[in-house]
């Protein structure tokens, strides 16, 4: 829910046409600022000059009238004044002596002849004119001092009507909003959709992407390209040969595993041959006895004895070679008797280098784990630890499970593990074997485990060699239904 409300994560269809009507809005209080403002000063200046017209009429009827102090005069002029000006709409106007005494007003009523109030004082002592118009307002107000000959006689103040100016002004604003909220709405709309068309071949191109993060990268189909122009036209393109390299590197990278397997499997062949060639001769020594001496019960024994011991091992060697080797329709879990096939496997190869594997399997029970690339793993590991031993020295693989994790460990005492080879383990995945050819186990073994989740982690102890060892998490339950 954070996240919808988070402007950063909206599609981009959204935020363009957000951003423009931002703009248009931000746009159309400016200019409709301006445009009130420009209103208003026209409306003062208007007002105003219409105002001082009014009072320079009135001033010259009413001034002999007030040197006479004639009240009925004035009040003749005020209305005259107020007939003649009636498109300024005049609402209120008072003449007074210099002191604030009221001599004559359009409404006697509430202002009689001869009273006075504070406000008019003050005005009147200042001894200026002035106009007062708000933008708005309902009324404006004028004072005009009146002076005869170089001294202050009386002062005017009229009151105008200004309710026709506000209207105008509201109307104005009115239509400003109308004009500036279609005008928003309409681009914003034209903005959303021209930027859906520019942004439709980038949800294509994302939702291949997102097909390609899961399985094998999907091409664009050839009439959708063919269609785009300019650099959409090319990233497409681009795109397509991306998914055709992805898919030729990942036709190689299966041939190439298959290929390491098949050569694990050719490194230890010849091993393996001396492993059921050797016993055959002491088998083929105990039918040649029991031919000739085979009537002597005790020699019979002896030679029964070493035919079953004979055919026993080489059993048990085409069988584990079998199992880490055969092809398995049903994933098979981890078990402890799994690694002690490996040790059977290796042994005949660490005899022929003169390096003695041993084994610390803390395994109990079934791990769930597929067998098949665990066992190619660690077997990868063993070769490449019992080729790098010197004479009479020791593999040591160490299996354990702790915290969900099922750790196997191998050590040697060779040189140690080249820098360039453990980034083979260890770098990102775009490490590939080394140009010499070298390195293909290893990469192969850095390809299992990370399909398995895992990750390989690389120690130089302080005695020597190398100390490997595999990290693997252990399915749960819910991963283990869906691979059934």
């Amino acid at each position: 829910m954070l996240s919808r409300l988070d402007p950063r994560s909206w599609p981009i269809t959204v935020k363009v046409p957000l951003a423009v009507a931002s703009l248009m809005v931000l746009v159309g209080l400016i200019l409709s600022e301006r445009v009130l403002a420009r209103l208003a000063d026209t409306q003062e200046r208007h007002l105003r000059d219409l105002a001082q017209s009014y009072l320079d009429g009135l001033s010259s009827a009413v001034a002999p009238s007030m040197l006479r102090d004639d009240t009925w005069e004035v009040f003749d002029a005020i209305e005259r004044a107020r007939d003649l000006h009636r498109s300024l709409r005049p609402l209120e106007t008072v003449v007074s002596h210099a002191d604030g005494r009221v001599i004559a007003a359009s409404d006697p009523r509430r202002h009689p002849v001869g009273s006075s109030n504070e406000e008019r004082q003050r005005v009147q002592v200042a001894g200026a004119e002035s106009f007062s118009f708000e933008a708005g307002a309902d009324t404006a107000t004028a004072v005009r001092k009146l002076s005869y000959p170089g001294q202050t006689v009386g002062f005017i103040e009229a009151v105008f009507d200004t309710r026709h100016l506000a209207a105008e002004r509201r109307s104005v604003m009115l239509a400003l909003v109308a004009t500036n909220g279609l005008l928003t709405l309409l681009l914003a709309t034209a903005g959303w959709l021209l930027v859906a068309r520019m942004m439709r071949p980038v949800t294509i191109l994302t939702n291949h992407l997102g097909l390609a993060r899961g399985a094998s990268a999907v091409p664009i189909a050839e009439d959708v390209v063919i269609r785009q122009r300019g650099e959409f036209g090319r990233l497409f393109r681009a795109y397509n040969a991306l998914a055709a390299s992805m898919d030729e590197r990942e036709t190689l990278v299966k041939k190439l595993a298959e290929e390491e397997r098949l050569g694990s499997l050719g490194r230890l062949a010849s091993a393996l041959a001396h492993e059921i060639n050797n016993p055959l001769g002491g088998l083929f020594n105990a039918l040649a006895t029991l031919r000739t001496h085979g009537h002597l019960a005790h020699v019979r024994a002896n030679a029964i004895g070493l035919l079953e011991r004979g055919l026993v091992g080489m059993r048990d060697v085409v069988r584990t070679t079998l199992a880490v080797y055969r092809e398995e329709k049903r994933p098979r879990d981890l078990v402890a008797s799994d690694l002690a096939d490996l040790q059977l496997l290796i042994a005949p190869e660490a005899r022929r280098k003169s390096v003695s594997v041993t084994l610390e399997n803390a395994l109990d029970g079934t791990l769930p784990l597929p067998s098949t690339p665990v066992r190619q793993a660690i077997l990868n590991l063993l070769l490449n630890a019992v080729a790098a031993s010197p004479e009479g020295a020791g593999v040591v693989l160490n299996a354990s499970v702790s915290g969900g994790l099922f750790v196997a460990s191998v050590r040697d005492r060779g040189p140690g593990l080249p820098e360039a080879a453990a980034q083979v383990l260890v770098g990102p995945m775009a490490v590939t074997p080394l140009r010499d050819g070298g390195g293909l186990g290893l990469w192969t073994t850095r390809r299992l485990v990370s399909e398995l989740g895992g990750r390989i982690e690389v120690d130089h102890p302080g005695e020597g060699g190398t100390l490997l060892r595999l990290v693997i998490p252990l399915r749960s339950a819910q991963e283990l239904s869906d691979v059934a």
